[in-house]
């Protein structure tokens, strides 16, 4: 069964080839997918005037045409802590990130923050509602999954999600038919883990992430070595020549067109894989 998601908010990605998890510990407490979804409507309404609502222009191939293409991408959020933390640097830097954010964590005060990430140009994307282990949901809880989290998105930027990232990189067939969007992973440091310094994420983000990837990193609320961490790496990324891109525009860049037929993808290539 597919999902009856909107098609503007369908697109599937999928097949990791380094499946970098998200915390355990950033894991909401789960409540209805409807349970939620009126309070974060209104939230979403309250801050329609300061930022404006729509979909956000994507570069195209030609302007991406020979530039050292790669996609940051964060999970977790939103809150008003660590993603303004790398908003603020987005906004310092005039570079593009994509976060994958959790419905359950939309409320009237994050909901200003994702506008904020919206109008820097930003792309904003699905990582579910509860941030559960969905390959072992029944469809109807997966779709209901979905669908409430794709609508938050809309109501609170006015542009659905072109990707979701499933929580745990746990997927399985059910959730490939049931959900309309490409499904992403990337490639990560196991940031979610405090255990792991601000120094040896630097050394992974300057060092280990190639060109054409999608780096997997968290902005969990209370995740400030990630943010220190971007805070360091972003002018020496600059500097050897990467261009940060959205999702969208990484698979733009490379003249690929994801699908939804099971494959989660890590880089813009046609089997996920470099």
């Amino acid at each position: 069964m597919i999902s009856s998601l909107r098609k503007a908010a369908a697109a599937v990605l999928a097949a990791a080839v380094i499946a970098s998890g998200c915390a355990s510990g950033s894991v909401p407490a789960q409540t209805s997918p409807a349970a939620e979804t009126t309070s974060a409507q209104a939230a979403a309404a309250e801050t329609t005037e300061k930022y404006e609502k729509g979909e956000n222009p994507v570069r195209t191939a030609e302007e991406l045409a020979g530039k050292k293409v790669i996609a940051l991408t964060f999970d977790d959020g939103p809150n008003t802590g660590v993603t303004n933390e790398i908003l603020d640097l987005v906004e310092e830097y005039g570079i593009k990130v994509s976060f994958y954010v959790v419905g359950q964590n939309i409320n009237p005060d994050t909901a200003e923050v994702m506008q904020r990430a919206h109008s820097l140009g930003c792309e904003i994307n699905s990582h579910s509602f509860t941030h559960s282990y969905m390959n072992e949901m029944s469809a109807e809880d997966i779709k209901d999954e979905m669908s409430h989290t794709a609508q938050l998105i809309y109501d609170t930027v006015g542009e659905y999600p072109k990707f979701f990232r499933p929580p745990y990189i746990a997927v399985n067939e059910t959730m490939f038919n049931c959900i309309d969007l490409p499904f992403i992973s990337g490639i990560g440091c196991n940031d979610w883990d405090d255990s792991v310094s601000v120094e040896k994420r630097v050394r992974f983000l300057t060092e280990k992430c190639p060109e054409g990837c999608i780096i997997l990193m968290h902005d969990a609320a209370n995740n400030e070595k990630t943010a220190e961490a971007v805070r360091q790496s972003i002018p020496v990324m600059l500097e050897n020549g990467f261009e940060f891109v959205t999702t969208s525009e990484l698979f733009i860049a490379k003249g690929i067109t994801p699908t939804s037929d099971g494959i989660v993808y890590s880089y813009a290539t046609e089997n996920g894989m470099k």
